[in-house]
């Protein structure tokens, strides 16, 4: 019922977009839903949360220009996700691919040596257990038993598949077909040496496992409990000097105080005395340590996923649980801070 709905909404749209959204849905292996579709909801989806983000603002922060604003990053941030999710669906599916190909090419290689054409080696290949690798096969063989030629078939696998290491295998293998080579032996060799690539990048991903220890820590733990002893620092400040300026307005004649008080510093050492330039609240301080650690957190995941993937956006899964993380340390300790020094404040 609402397929409709979505393609007229998503009519308006680019055709480079189409095709875009088209690639990441086959990619990720979503197949039930057309590229319209989907640009159509991400559309509808993304000004609804725009609307409710819109309305509620006001109980936040008043004012219409910081309500436009929200409205927008609101929906900016729904499509950004969405795209990010199938990004990530993609890049999933790739790595699953990836694990099974040896394997695949192994069969393959075994199969023609056993007497089959390469058509029906490849066809003989698709077997259950592959997961989503036997779903492209079958696609393949299919396009070559319809009278595809079996390099254009092979080709056609990787724009389906967002594996950089499927295409290069591909590529020998077609290259193979046209120089007329011993298949066979070709694919024996292109299993081998993935094989070899995917435990030089397990070597490498224990290797690096201090600097990825040392990300973690210092961006979910130390950082998040210096930023909630800074604020702490700040609001006791803050109240001391609040204290005096009401003590300092007790033991002085009334038409003296506000002067005292106006030039009592609101944040800054104790007894620095006073200062001409704008004053920095705790909340100020509380703010800023809550963008600095999402800030922290988002980019130590995607320094991780560069680390272990070769991939930044590979990162993007880990970020929701160093954000998370990083802003529950920063509560957590503010709030140990506060009820161990709640005599101070």
């Amino acid at each position: 019922m609402f397929e409709h709905f979505y393609q007229k909404i998503a009519s308006p749209m680019p055709r480079s977009a189409v095709s875009v959204v088209d690639r990441l849905l086959v990619q990720g292996g979503i197949r039930e839903v057309s590229a319209r579709e989907f640009l159509g909801f991400a559309i509808f989806f993304s000004l609804c949360m725009g609307l409710t983000a819109f309305f509620l603002s006001p109980f936040f922060i008043p004012g219409a220009l910081f309500a436009i604003a929200i409205a927008i990053g609101a929906v900016a941030a729904v499509l950004i996700v969405l795209y990010v999710l199938l990004s990530m669906a993609a890049d999933s599916r790739a790595q699953k691919i990836e694990r099974i190909l040896p394997d695949v090419l192994e069969i393959i290689s075994a199969n023609i040596r056993a007497g089959m054409t390469l058509e029906n080696a490849v066809w003989s290949a698709a077997r259950p257990e592959f997961g989503p690798l036997k779903d492209e096969i079958k696609t393949m063989s299919a396009d070559v038993f319809g009278g595809k030629p079996i390099s254009n078939a092979f080709m056609g696998m990787t724009e389906r598949v967002k594996s950089d290491v499927l295409e290069r295998s591909v590529k020998l293998v077609v290259e193979g077909i046209r120089l007329g080579g011993e298949m066979a032996r070709l694919l024996k060799e292109v299993s081998d040496d993935i094989r070899a690539n995917q435990a030089l990048r397990r070597e490498i991903t224990t290797s690096t496992m201090m600097y990825t220890i040392f990300i973690i820590f210092a961006a979910v733990l130390a950082a998040p409990l210096l930023f909630a002893v800074s604020v702490y620092y700040a609001e006791m400040n803050e109240s001391l000097l609040s204290k005096r300026a009401q003590s300092n307005t007790q033991a002085i004649p009334t038409e003296s105080a506000a002067a005292i008080t106006k030039n009592m510093p609101k944040f800054g050492s104790i007894g620095a005395g006073s200062q001409t330039g704008p004053s920095i609240t705790s909340r100020e301080v509380n703010d800023f340590a809550l963008e600095c650690i999402f800030v922290t957190t988002f980019s130590a995941a995607l320094i991780l996923g560069l680390i272990r993937y070769g991939k930044a956006m590979r990162g993007i899964k880990y970020a929701p649980v160093f954000v998370f993380g990083g802003l529950g340390v920063f509560v957590l300790v503010h709030f140990l801070l506060l009820s161990l020094f709640k005599s101070i404040i």
